[in-house]
């Protein structure tokens, strides 16, 4: 109410200006009145030596002027008077309006901000959507759990939507893993994992092939397809990190394998391993293979699995 005031009085005080100045300069001496103008005429034609100097010309031209300023500013005012009570009938009606308005800017404000952390996170920006009872619920409730992981598994798998969207699906359904204290789910399986392999493979910016090949290069799905496809990255890809993430996966391929669940894998894995070890061509592939692993028992491991 206090702003309504204000703005009113504001107004009725540059009306009451305008007004005074208007009428200052519309009645001065040099243009009082039309019977003043004609006398000036009648001089002039009756040929009296007495005519307007170049000073008073000029005051004319000057004061024609200041009215042409005067009623400029006078619209500018006008305008302003408009736009201040635009502003104090349209503001909030009572308190809980104004804080109605204060949250949904809020709102938008993190809304934009959950946003560009997905953007820059694809894989784990699922984190800022998740209800505060998401882990109680997946640990009470196996129902939820297995329609959740389904889910999640048929997004990774759908190529139809966007890639942020499926590593996201991805990094959910292994967290979900962990949250569950499993080592194995039939949703995490190997087309599952070979999905997210390829988008570490397309063609897509460094960022969505980094965090593709982060997500699954320690995965607990033990497979020679997916050792395979690690096999290939470290002896093409460019880039260095993928090369070391996919070389750390190839060992732990090896790791996990075992002649009993996997006949003939372990094998196969020191092969590979050995394979890129005792490369004499490429000796950042031999580097890379040396730091994997260590030291002079695990080697001898290896070879020996290598030659059963």
């Amino acid at each position: 109410m206090s702003q309504l005031k204000t703005t009113l009085s504001f107004t009725f005080s540059v009306c009451a200006l305008s007004v005074a100045l208007y009428s200052h300069f519309t009645h001065s001496p040099v243009l009082s009145s039309t019977s003043d103008v004609q006398s000036a005429e009648n001089v002039s034609l009756q040929g009296h030596s007495e005519q307007y100097t170049p000073v008073e010309a000029g005051s004319l031209v000057q004061k024609q002027q200041h009215i042409e300023q005067l009623e400029e500013q006078m619209r500018y005012l006008q305008e302003r008077v408009l736009e201040l009570e635009n502003r104090t009938f349209s503001a909030p009606a009572s308190p809980e309006a104004l804080e109605d308005s204060v949250l949904a800017i809020l709102e938008r404000k993190e809304q934009k901000e959950r946003a560009a952390h997905r953007q820059s996170n694809p894989v784990y920006g699922f984190y800022e959507d998740l209800p505060d009872d998401y882990e109680m619920r997946l640990k009470t409730d196996p129902e939820y759990a297995d329609k959740l992981s389904r889910q999640l598994q048929q997004k990774v798998l759908d190529e139809s939507l966007p890639v942020i969207d499926r590593l996201s699906a991805m990094g959910q359904l292994q967290m979900n893993m962990y949250v569950l204290n499993r080592t194995q789910m039939d949703t995490m399986s190997y087309d599952t994992v070979d999905a997210v392999i390829k988008i570490s493979r397309g063609q897509y910016d460094d960022k969505l092939r980094v965090q593709a090949l982060d997500v699954v290069a320690q995965t607990p799905v033990v497979d020679a397809r997916i050792a395979r496809s690690l096999l290939d990255i470290v002896e093409k890809e460019d880039n260095d990190y993928m090369r070391a993430t996919a070389a750390e996966g190839l060992m732990s391929q090896y790791y996990q394998a075992n002649d009993e669940q996997y006949p003939g894998l372990k094998r196969q894995l020191a092969n590979d391993i050995l394979k890129l070890y005792d490369n004499d061509i490429d000796n950042q592939v031999y580097n890379l293979m040396q730091r994997m692993i260590g030291d002079e028992d695990l080697l001898e491991q290896i070879r020996k699995d290598a030659n059963k």
